[in-house]
């Protein structure tokens, strides 16, 4: 499939009129300055007209896929009215950009950050429409379990910061019948680390967008029965240039514990507990964290507010 689509035939051409071949490739170099450009409801409206699709047809071809969308609906995204934000309208999305012949992400890259608020689970403000968006495509739009706390054990090297975190997730079954579990992992500098499944499950499919270096994965178990607790576990391999980590908690009331073990390599001088309310808010120092034996900063809490938790540390110059 072309990444960009070539317009509908185009009627002969007589006098001094442009030949069809022409107003092809304009019409393509066009779409791909607005699709690199934006914003969203222009290279929607761009998008539709070179495939040469009616807003009718669109619905028709989305329903043969399963997904519901409106005329109105459509009719709305194009003229910028609205714009698809909940997770539903985000796979209608994905699914619009193989309508139109598009590359994935296309579209969902003009999105940009929510306008209802809500913002993204990573360290650098990554827009959740893209989280949203792999999250769909796992068909885990509807988590079948509630996390009850984080564990986390992460070794650290020296610049630029080679790691392996060991993570396990403790999760109670909502319903009977669970029987996976989709985490997501941010990588800062758009590289994608090396996801593994730990001893208590299997790893399942996985989405990536390599671009905002995102990795959605399905860890697979069970199934449990309603009510019933289980632990996740997986582990990260890669490198990161920023000098902290940490997990993003969208509900209150969940529990967290993460160990940072340094390479003496990395010539360590501090480490501090920090908190961000959300994406658009910088790192707080909450405390200063005491290095054990010179290299092991350790912290655990209950019961914690939304937001993004973790350690930074300082380096010796």
């Amino acid at each position: 499939m072309a990444p960009y689509p070539l317009p509908g035939k185009i009627g002969h051409h007589s006098g001094n009129s442009v030949p069809a071949g022409n107003l092809r490739r304009r019409k393509i170099d066009a779409l791909r300055d607005v699709l690199r450009a934006g914003p969203f409801h222009t290279a929607l409206r761009a998008a539709i007209h070179a495939r040469g699709l009616s807003l009718d047809r669109l619905t028709e071809r989305l329903a043969d896929q399963g997904v519901r969308v409106s005329v109105s609906s459509l009719s709305n995204w194009q003229r910028g009215v609205s714009r698809p934000e909940r997770p539903e309208t985000l796979r209608a999305l994905g699914v619009l950009e193989e309508i139109l012949d598009l590359r994935c992400g296309d579209l969902a890259r003009l999105l940009g950050a929510p306008r209802r608020g809500r913002w993204p689970e990573s360290s650098q403000g990554t827009s959740r429409v893209l989280a949203n968006r792999l999250r769909a495509e796992l068909d885990a739009t509807e988590p079948g379990v509630r996390v009850l706390g984080i564990q986390e054990e992460l070794d650290v090297g020296g610049a630029p910061w080679p790691w392996r975190v060991d993570t396990r997730i403790v999760v109670r079954a909502s319903r009977s019948g669970v029987d996976r579990h989709v985490v997501m992992s941010h990588s800062a500098d758009g590289g994608l680390p090396l996801l593994r499944a730990g001893r208590t499950c299997r790893l399942g499919r996985v989405r990536t967008d390599p671009a905002a270096g995102l990795t959605a994965a399905e860890l697979l178990f069970g199934p449990l029965t309603k009510g019933e607790t289980y632990p996740v576990e997986y582990h990260l391999d890669g490198a990161v240039p920023e000098a902290y980590h940490g997990t993003w908690f969208r509900a209150a009331g969940q529990n967290y514990e993460l160990t940072v073990r340094f390479d003496p390599a990395a010539r360590i001088r501090s480490a501090h507990r920090i908190w961000r309310l959300d994406a658009r808010s910088p790192h707080k120092d909450v405390s200063e964290l005491r290095l054990i034996d010179g290299h092991l900063a350790h912290l655990i809490d209950f019961d914690l507010a939304p937001g993004f938790h973790g350690i930074r540390w300082v380096q010796d110059n």
